[in-house]
């Protein structure tokens, strides 16, 4: 049984590709946790806006209708408490897609070292073939050469 010459190669490329599909589910895994804290995030300033809608309301009362002081402490208390949350949702998100890239460089790593082993396969896939087409020219100079040589004898 012949063994085929760059069998090594071949599975360290197979290892290669399967870490670098490991490599983009957890860039994949990644980038649905940057969607989830932008969402998230969203929601936070919706929140600030709702809050902010409210307090404007309350201090616009109708004619005849004492301003509700109360009732605005707590909207401001309201408020402060939901900055502080989009400020955390920032930073989880911040966090979110620092990971996310740092995910997206080990991908590019991998697919790099994927695509040199493809070329080292390629080029000696090529210089093999370029071997055998030599070996045919010089098989076919040499017969050529030798009918030439007995038809040069037959005369």
């Amino acid at each position: 049984m012949k063994q085929r010459p760059d069998a090594a190669l071949e599975v360290a490329l197979e290892q290669r590709q399967r870490v670098l599909d490991e490599e983009r589910h957890v860039l994949a895994e990644r980038e649905l946790v940057v969607q989830e804290q932008a969402g998230l995030l969203s929601t936070a300033h919706a929140r600030v806006r709702m809050v902010l809608m409210q307090i404007d309301a309350a201090q616009r009362p109708m004619p005849g209708v004492p301003l509700a002081v109360g009732v605005l402490g707590d909207l401001e208390r309201l408020l402060d408490w939901c900055e502080v949350q989009v400020a955390l949702q920032k930073e989880r998100l911040d966090a979110a897609r620092g990971e996310a890239d740092t995910a997206r460089g080990a991908v590019a790593v991998a697919h790099q070292q994927v695509r040199a082993l493809e070329l080292v396969l390629e080029a000696r896939a090529a210089e093999r073939a370029e071997k055998q087409r030599r070996g045919e020219l010089r098989e076919a100079d040499e017969t050529a050469a030798r009918v030439h040589s007995q038809k040069a004898g037959v005369r």
